[in-house]
């Protein structure tokens, strides 16, 4: 029989992402990679597609950093250009990162990531289960850049009234976000990466109203809503209007610095990941830090603010959930 502590610390995030409990708790973005010594071993010599297209595969990734690391949650193994697979467009991953216009291929990736989440929720249900989904704006960038810089063929496409690909996209994407909610994500995470790069006008005129819609129909879903984006502090007023469950702050932003803007929110993060291969002490210090501001808010999960790096050493990662844990004891 479970203890009454058990029963608090199940599922932990999810009860902090909806607002019922205030506690230490810890994960990371991009916590099931490559940096993981066990990583390549599960992967084997399959492609990244084809580890996509494997239930038992998902689901052991998914379940990897467990081996290694003090985490609260479960990140789903998948990746935020899915959608494109599904829409018959090809995705390489092998060489250059890069969405192409044509492919034929009537394999159902959702069925075999649905399958993954089921068993992972039925075997792990202590555990938060997180879905991941990119935004449209970041999404859709992978169909357009090649060459040039600042996502410039992504905003003269959009700017220029190119709307049907990118509706679609965004229908999409709510449908990838629904799959996982429906086989058993506790919380869905939203990567809208690289919309720091657009100007506060350029939203405005854009952005803004494909954005929040995305945003509503996600929280439709039932499931609560961590929303991520990288330097865009300068529309942060603009982004706290989804009313997203969670925001999770990048590492250049102080979570106190957010806390003006959006009051007694629920936030997320955010250790400058750079910042991993500091000496024991001096990380530690950084990690008690971030949990001080993080008391200022109705609940704060310790994270990143930014993917685990490739070159992370996984006992400095333990060392900081640790760290996390004992927090105020």
């Amino acid at each position: 029989m479970k203890s009454e502590n058990d029963m608090a610390t199940e599922k932990k995030i999810l009860k902090i992402a909806k607002g019922d409990l205030k506690e230490n708790a810890v994960w990371f973005m991009r916590q099931a990679g490559r940096y993981l010594p066990r990583y390549q071993e599960l992967k084997g010599n399959k492609r990244f597609a084809e580890m996509m297209r494997d239930r038992e595969t998902i689901k052991r990734i998914s379940l990897l950093p467990l081996e290694y690391l003090k985490t609260d949650a479960i990140v789903v193994f998948t990746d935020i250009l899915l959608p494109y697979l599904t829409m018959g467009y090809e995705v390489d991953y092998e060489n250059k990162l890069e969405v192409k216009k044509s492919r034929m291929d009537e394999f159902d990736y959702y069925r075999e990531l649905s399958f993954a989440i089921g068993d992972l929720q039925a075997t792990h249900h202590e555990k938060t289960i997180i879905g991941v989904v990119g935004g449209p704006f970041t999404t859709y960038s992978y169909l357009n850049e090649k060459d040039k810089g600042g996502y410039a063929e992504t905003k003269v496409n959009i700017a220029s009234g190119d709307g049907k690909v990118l509706k679609n996209l965004t229908e999409e994407i709510i449908q990838f976000a629904d799959i996982q909610a429906r086989s058993g994500a506790d919380v869905i995470q939203v990567f809208e990466s690289w919309i720091g790069s657009v100007s506060e006008n350029f939203y405005d005129n854009n952005l803004k109203r494909l954005e929040s819609y995305f945003i509503e129909q996600i929280r439709n879903l039932g499931k609560p809503v961590i929303f991520f984006s990288e330097g865009s502090s300068h529309l942060y007023e603009r982004l706290i209007k989804f009313h997203a469950d969670v925001y999770s702050i990048d590492w250049r932003t102080s979570l106190s610095t957010f806390g003006k803007i959006c009051g007694k929110c629920i936030v997320q993060g955010n250790l400058d990941p750079y910042l991993i291969g500091l000496d024991d002490e001096r990380l530690k210090m950084e990690v008690r830090r971030i949990m001080d501001e993080g008391l200022e808010f109705t609940g704060h999960i310790f994270n990143l603010g930014h993917g685990v790096p490739t070159w992370a050493d996984y006992r400095k990662l333990n060392m900081i959930s640790s760290e996390v844990l004992k927090y105020g004891e």
